[in-house]
Order: C-alpha cells, then structure tokens, then sequence
C-alpha cells in the first residue's frame, strides 16, 4: 500500500510537472501583497498598519484565504477526463497520491506562504518600525504631552508568528481550523465532478449558515466547544471528552473523506 521509494519518485514527478504553477502561485501572492503595503505606506502614516498585530492581521487573513484556494487547485487535474486519466494512472496507489496531496496542501503551504510572506513584510516591517521611531522623536519635541504618543513605535517590529500564540492550545486550535479548511477543499474538488470549485463554495455557505443556526439554537455549548482551546473554562465530565475528541475528528474525517473521493475518482 505504501512504498518510500514509490512516493518519492511520485513526489518527484509532482514537483518536476507543477513547480512552474505552485511559484505563480506564491508570485501573484507576492505582487497582490505589494501591491497593498504599497498602497498603505504611501498614505499619511500608513505606517501604523503595521504595527506587529497589523502585520498578524496581514499574515493569518492571507493565510485563511489562500490555503483553501491552494488546496481546492492541487487536484485541479481532476475536473478534466483528459488529465484526470494521466493522473490516475500514474504508477503510485492512491493513498500514496493522497498522502503527498496531505503533505503538500497541509505542511509545506503554510511554509512556503511563511517564507513568500517576508518577502514584502521583513522590509516593510523594518520600514514602519523606522517611520514609527522617528515620528515619536519628533512628537516628543512638541512637549511632555506628547511624550506618552512618542513611545508608540515600540509596539512595532518584525512579526514572528508563534509569538502570537497565548499558548500551544492556541496554536492546535488554529491549526485544526486550518487543515479543516484545506480538507474541506481538497474534498470538493475530488467529490464534484464538474465545476468543483462553484460547488464547494456553495456548499461551503449552506454549511456555514447551518452552523449559524446551530450556534443559535445551541447557545453556551457551541460556545463552550468553539474556545476549548483558547479559554480554560469549568467543563463536565462528557465535555472534557466529547469536545478534544470532536476537534481532532472533524479534519480527519474530513482528510479521510478526500481518501475515500481519490479512491472513487479511480473506480469511475
């Protein structure tokens, strides 16, 4: 069923066919992120966007948004009979082709985004931390008032993501979201035939408004279950259980789900 030296040359050839279309990936993310600190910096202090919890605001929002694009386009082969043939039969199984998909999509985007991120942040960051210092020397001359203003500027400096996190609880959490995130897409755009990326963002907002009704109707313990991770709150004896056990299983489900799709797409 697994084979290391299979999986290799399978993650060989992944890399040699879409290298090309994963770097125009992170390029138009690049350019689009610019684009924007250019934009921010080249107003009446801009600046102050990005500070180190802007930056956070920058980096988490695109992280969110590109992960399932990146993980709705890495079967994007699939939506053609033409590919979807070639991709098939290529001479690995299929959990083999979906445990590089897992590793790819879950692992090594949310690090090639980390270091495609930098590219424009490190520099604009340092360049606000600048602007910031020297603002705040300059208002410190207009009198003691201004003092306490002046000593903004040490709020800024490079963002470095972990140091965002409360506590490793924090960190599972949004992981867990995440790699949810990415499953849910990976799952659409091997259980739909056609138009897969249409269809799994319509379901997507079907289920996102069904949550919303649970979440009304559910009160305090969809509450409960949404902060486990980030809130230590008094819990009985199923919660404790129930709500850990929950968290884990929807992204392996979901991840399992994408398994089970790959395996049908083969049948058919």
């Amino acid at each position: 069923m697994f084979d290391l030296s299979r999986f290799l040359r399978l993650a060989r050839a992944q890399w040699a066919e879409y290298r090309r279309t994963y770097a125009w990936f992170l390029g138009i993310g690049i350019i689009v992120h610019f684009v924007l600190l250019l934009v921010l910096l080249s107003g009446n202090r801009g600046y102050t966007l990005l500070t180190v919890d802007g930056q956070a605001a920058f980096y988490f929002v695109g992280l969110f948004l590109t992960a399932p694009l990146f993980a709705a386009r890495y079967f994007q082969a699939m939506a053609r009979r033409e590919s979807a043939g070639l991709l098939l039969m290529r001479p690995a199984s299929k959990f083999e082709k979906w445990l590089l998909a897992m590793a790819v999509v879950a692992v090594l985007y949310p690090v090639a985004y980390s270091l495609a991120f930098y590219v424009c942040n490190a520099p604009a960051a340092l360049y606000a931390e600048s602007a910031a210092a020297f603002d705040a020397a300059m208002r410190a001359k207009e009198g003691a008032a201004a003092r306490a203003d002046s000593m903004a500027w040490e709020t800024y400096g490079l963002f470095l993501p972990w140091s965002e996190f409360e506590s490793w609880r924090s960190a599972v959490a949004l992981a867990l979201v995440l790699t949810s995130l990415q499953a849910f897409a990976v799952l659409g755009s091997l259980y739909f035939r056609s138009f897969p990326a249409v269809k799994t963002v319509v379901v997507a907002f079907v289920l996102m408004l069904f949550l919303m009704l649970v979440e009304t109707i559910g009160g305090g313990q969809t509450a409960l279950f949404k902060g486990y991770w980030t809130h230590s709150r008094e819990l009985v004896a199923w919660q404790q259980w129930f709500f850990p056990v929950a968290w884990f299983a929807i992204p392996a489900l979901l991840w399992l789900a994408s398994l089970f799709a790959l395996g049908e797409r083969g049948v058919a």
